[in-house]
């Protein structure tokens, strides 16, 4: 896609951030995430820097997905990683 005054922009569905190899070091600081359970519809923040202190910073967004648990209803399957990208000024 071309710019009227001649910039070269990225197809729109192109992103800076490919969240399909990225994890938790590399994720920018603003993402953040939410993790939503499948039986209850319990939505809770989910703070990275504790997660990434204890699972690691290498840790991927996909494999944390895996390892949801609700703490409303204790249900560990088919919970969903929302990642949600905040405004920047």
């Amino acid at each position: 896609m071309r710019h009227r005054r001649g910039i070269g922009l990225a197809p729109p569905d192109r992103h800076s951030v490919e969240i399909e190899r990225a994890t938790l070091a590399t994720l920018p600081e603003w993402f953040v995430m939410y993790a939503r359970c499948h039986a209850c519809r319990r939505q809770m923040f989910i703070e990275r820097r504790n997660i990434a202190r204890r699972c690691g910073q290498n840790l991927s967004p996909a494999s944390l997905a895996k390892r949801l648990q609700c703490q409303g209803c204790g249900n560990r399957s088919g919970n969903l990683l929302l990642l949600h990208m905040l405004p920047r000024d």
